[in-house]
């Protein structure tokens, strides 16, 4: 099937359906799903159906009630999506929310992230904010804390690490202002954290660095505990 393109460099309310390429210049409003190639958003731009789409590029603002499934997302403004997210590879340098679950195969966050349920993915790498109500699962989560706190229900993976930025330890410390990841429970396989609450971290090789405050470590192989860490518990599985 044909596919047409669609750009809107005014305003104005336009029907769902395939298209190749859709460019918002302006504000649009699409009032049913939409199915396309590369979707460009670099003013404001509303959709009141699901998404599927290879390409998203949100440098605007952008609203989507339904779910979205894409292979390539860049968010460099701000986007909120009403159910759902499937994407592929995910780069946020602004701000994404996501009422539903999210999962994929990479997501990169040097921006924020907000996802209300649970959040699933090969490859998680935050340098900038994330809130996740539910679980984080990701065989391999890279954090370094930045700017302001980071929070998960639970985080779980193969291998999981978790610094403050170079540079920015010594300064947060010298204010009394800590960067911090917080999480109910921590499981992995190789786990290192630094500036970290959590109430259990269990898994195979731990090192709990400076600015934990851990209750209960729960561990199968070897456990490091730095000088400037506070754990209450520790327990050999």
């Amino acid at each position: 099937m044909q596919r047409n393109n669609l750009t809107v460099n005014g305003s104005g309310s336009f029907g769902g359906g395939m298209y190749g390429k859709v460019k918002v210049n302006g504000e649009a409003e699409i009032v049913d799903h939409l199915d396309c190639l590369h979707f460009t958003i670099n003013g404001t731009s509303k959709v009141a159906g699901d998404i599927k789409a290879e390409c998203l590029s949100v440098h605007g603002e952008a609203g989507f009630d339904g779910t979205l499934q894409a292979d390539k997302a860049s968010v460099l403004g701000t986007c909120k999506i009403g159910k759902n997210a499937h994407i592929q590879d995910c780069v946020v340098r602004g701000s994404l929310e996501i009422d539903g679950n999210y999962n994929g195969d990479k997501a990169e966050i040097k921006g924020l992230l907000v996802v209300k349920n649970d959040l699933e993915a090969e490859t998680f790498i935050s340098k900038g904010q994330f809130q996740v109500g539910g679980l984080l699962n990701a065989d391999e989560i890279e954090i370094s804390l930045r700017y302001k706190h980071s929070h998960a229900g639970e985080i779980g993976g193969k291998k999981i690490n978790v610094k403050v930025q170079n540079g920015l330890a010594n300064m947060f410390h010298a204010s009394k202002k800590r960067l911090l990841l917080q999480a109910s429970a921590i499981e992995g396989d190789d786990i290192y954290l630094e500036n970290t609450e959590a109430d259990t971290v269990r898994g195979q090789n731990i090192e709990i660095g400076p600015g934990c405050r851990i209750r209960l470590v729960e561990y199968e192989e070897k456990l490091k505990v730095l000088e400037d860490a506070v754990v209450q518990e520790k327990q050999k599985l």
